[in-house]
């Protein structure tokens, strides 16, 4: 049965077939739905697991207390038993994506296993994967004596790739690597306005994890790590050139020249000016 609910939205259901019994996964619904803000938050509770393979723009994901960042092919897996809620990000003006529901044998045990409740959100895992959902939403659209064998195969290879990836990022990416991964991006574009849930994005972890490990690492909180890099640049660029206040604000970051000018206070002990001057500029 299809539910035209909307020109943004197409909802497949499907009930398994009387020799359903015989394969260990079942795809119940599936569809494309395209979210703006608008739309505000899903939070309806269904007590099915459900896949979410972003294709544009950026979704937000909160379980558990914690945000994530839902960017473009990535998957993300919801109990969706448990307390959650997603929609369209507020920095992005859509979120496209793709999604089934499905039941099956196990499928609590690898949830538990591969930590999903902490961290719903898979990196990328490639076309296999956009294809994958296509196929599922392709077969519950036609419905035929194969649906099922179908439905089955497509979640048998989906299960097959997120515990490939979460058991090869756990073994080849420790606390440290993810911790540098965020530095890197944020240092190749530090004016840019972060959001922990960027950042928890960069790093595939949820961000109160990410906050957790940056702390370990650094002794410090993302947010004050960004802070002080933006207060390194600015004093080289107060030192080595004789732009404006504003202008340095604006390049580290800061759109507010006060606002620029209380965190420098803060952090260096001196206005950008006195700074400036104490250097002999």
């Amino acid at each position: 049965m299809t539910i035209p609910a909307d020109q943004s939205n197409e909802i497949f259901f499907h009930t398994p077939g009387r020799h359903a019994d015989a394969y260990p996964y079942k795809i119940l619904v599936a569809g494309r739905t395209r979210f703006a803000h608008r739309d505000g938050f899903v939070t309806r509770r269904f007590h099915h697991h459900t896949l979410i393979y972003t294709l544009s723009g950026l979704g937000l994901i909160e379980v558990g207390g914690s945000r994530v960042a839902a960017g473009p092919q990535t998957i993300a897996w919801l109990d969706t038993s448990m307390q959650y809620a997603h929609g369209c990000h507020p920095d992005a003006d859509h979120w496209h994506y793709l999604w089934m529901s499905i039941e099956g044998h196990g499928l609590d045990a690898v949830f538990s296993f591969l930590r999903v409740a902490a961290n719903p959100l898979f990196a990328t895992i490639g076309q296999v994967s956009a294809d994958s959902f296509e196929r599922a939403i392709g077969n519950l659209a036609r419905r035929g004596q194969t649906t099922d064998a179908i439905s089955n195969a497509v979640v048998a290879q989906l299960v097959e790739l997120l515990v490939a990836e979460r058991g090869e990022q756990e073994s080849s990416e420790d606390r440290g690597e993810r911790v540098l991964r965020v530095m890197r991006d944020v240092r190749a574009d530090i004016a840019r306005n972060w959001q922990i849930e960027e950042l928890a994005a960069i790093s595939n972890l949820s961000a109160s994890q990410l906050h957790r490990q940056f702390k370990q690492k650094t002794a410090t909180t993302p947010m004050d790590w960004i802070r002080h890099e933006r207060m390194n640049l600015a004093k080289r660029l107060l030192t080595e050139s004789d732009a404006k206040i504003s202008a340095v604000a604006l390049a580290c970051g800061y759109a507010d020249p006060y606002h620029f000018s209380r965190d420098f206070r803060r952090i260096a002990g001196q206005s950008p000016s006195e700074f400036r001057r104490a250097q002999g500029q």
